[in-house]
């Protein structure tokens, strides 16, 4: 199998020799889990694509490993969201309480195979017969012994017999779990959650998306991302919908430079910009606190002309100016133009310095 340590480089473990991995051992408390189950039509068949997601909300859960057999009890809440064409059909939540029942279980290297599923998914919402019964998951468990990952994702076709003819099955689920409550009392993964379901339910409104992508960005900050799942989110919901115009561009003396190769960071509440020219040897690079508006709120200003540096000048008359409109949910807008030095005394006027970026 193979573990992972803090910078996310696998360490490796020869347990292939033994019946039952010992890592696996003892009792594990559920952070959360979630599923995605997608039922594709062929390309013969006309039906609808239907897609299926599962996840928790709230949980008092645990499971436990001994030898031969495992052991989940308490309770769950959980999310069921239905989309038939991309457009979602129902929304339910549904609890689990006073879970206890005990199954079997076996080890193939890094492959756990349990008699039945830890998690009883029995929904109104289509496709959820295939989170059931025997479920065979691939598993991680890291380097220090404290969070095992369980996951799977498999694609059926109607080669199995469970799957309807001219149909393809895709599932994708994941759980993670701990050795000690203690070390993931985070409190930002309930935001997270009340900020997901308001953005599922409200028709994709951009705001709610906004508030959405920074809960997860907060929840990775103070709570990590052991499986990724969390960035890739972010990534599907990208900027929201929320365009820029996408420019990044001055009048440098008498050339007009557009600075077409962008790189825009994001960090520590700061944004990041540099900007490259196709043509000649111009750059531009300059940070700027988001949430922060107004003039003069910039920092590390540098803008290359013709392979020359140069830097923020105030003479007294057309002093350099940069004024920030917009710098937050992802959005930065600001102008800047007047007069800059090199390190040679050289001075140049810019005009008409705009920036509309997303970030």
């Amino acid at each position: 199998m193979s573990t992972f340590n803090c910078d996310n480089e696998p360490v490796d473990f020869d347990f292939s020799a033994l019946d039952v991995n010992p890592r696996l051992l003892g009792q594990w408390y559920l952070v959360e889990f979630d599923s995605e189950v997608s039922s594709l039509p062929n390309t013969d068949n006309q039906s609808a694509t239907t897609e299926t997601r599962i996840f928790s909300t709230s949980s008092a859960y645990s499971i436990f490993f001994d030898e031969n057999s495992f052991r989940v009890s308490g309770e769950y809440t959980y999310n069921s969201r239905l989309k038939i064409n991309g457009i979602e059909d129902t929304s339910n939540f549904y609890t689990n309480e006073d879970v206890d029942y005990t199954y079997g279980y076996s080890v193939d290297n890094d492959e756990i195979i349990l008699q039945e599923s830890p998690f009883d998914i029995t929904t109104q919402e289509e496709n959820t017969f295939y989170l059931q019964g025997e479920q065979k998951n691939s598993f991680v468990v890291s380097e220090n012994g404290e969070t095992l990952i369980l996951f799977q994702d498999e694609t059926l076709t109607d080669s199995n017999a469970t799957v309807p003819e001219g149909r393809t099955i895709t599932k994708r689920t994941s759980s993670i779990w701990i050795k000690d409550l203690t070390i993931f009392s985070c409190d930002l993964r309930d935001a997270t959650r009340q900020a997901e379901i308001a953005y599922n339910q409200s028709n994709e409104d951009i705001q709610l998306c906004l508030d959405y992508r920074r809960a997860l960005e907060d929840q990775i900050v103070e709570c990590g991302d052991p499986d990724g799942r969390l960035s890739d989110t972010i990534e599907e919901l990208g900027n929201c919908g929320r365009l820029s115009a996408d420019v990044l561009r001055v009048t440098a003396g008498l050339q007009n430079i557009d600075f077409a190769n962008k790189t825009i960071s994001y960090s520590n509440e700061v944004i990041s910009v540099y900007g490259s020219a196709l043509f000649g040897n111009h750059s531009l690079s300059f940070e700027v606190p988001e949430y922060v508006t107004g003039i003069d709120t910039f920092l590390n200003f540098v803008i290359k002309v013709d392979g020359v540096d140069y830097f923020p000048y105030y003479p007294g008359v057309n002093n350099f100016r940069f004024n920030t409109l917009i710098s937050s949910n992802f959005s930065l807008n600001a102008v800047f133009e007047g007069t800059v030095i090199s390190a040679q005394g050289e001075e140049l006027t810019l005009s008409v310095g705009i920036i509309d970026v997303n970030y």
